[in-house]
């Protein structure tokens, strides 16, 4: 009897077992939207985040490339002042060098007591050259250092 039952209403029963397959279709459906809908909000997110950090990098690099350019503008200043140094001090050391030459010329006719006082003089400057030379070499040993403890301590990124 049952089976008779339900062959009589098979219809109706396979309406109701295709509805209740639609009804599942549809709350698969919906789950999947909501995920589509999940992906795309962390997809925002993460492209505003991708905004920022490009933002941040630029703004970084062009802080970097201010102060590379102002360190090679300094660097510039800084050579040429030791260029005009340079001519400076190569200006005096030929006019002391053409001072000695006078000097060593009249050595042969100056009495003892002003050869005395020569050589006391070239004594003093010999010693003072001495003491700027090791001035000169420890400032440039300092320097060195200096520039190895940057070198070591610059980031490696």
């Amino acid at each position: 009897m049952t089976l008779f039952l339900i062959i009589s209403k098979w219809r109706e029963i396979l309406i109701g077992l295709l509805a209740f397959l639609l009804l599942i279709c549809l709350t698969l459906l919906n789950h999947k939207a909501g995920q589509i809908e999940k992906y795309k909000h962390t997809e925002i997110v993460l492209h505003a985040e991708n905004a920022k950090a490009k933002a941040s990098a630029a703004l970084k690099e062009k802080q970097w490339s201010e102060q590379q350019l102002k360190a090679e503008q300094n660097y510039n200043a800084k050579i040429k002042q030791i260029e005009s140094d340079s001519r400076l001090a190569s200006a005096s050391a030929d006019s002391l060098s053409k001072q000695l030459k006078v000097a060593n010329s009249r050595l042969s006719s100056a009495s003892k007591e002003t050869i005395i006082e020569y050589t006391n003089t070239n004594s003093d400057i010999l010693e003072n050259c001495i003491t700027e030379y090791r001035t000169v070499a420890e400032k440039a040993d300092g320097h060195a250092a200096d520039a190895e403890r940057l070198i070591e301590a610059w980031p490696s990124d």
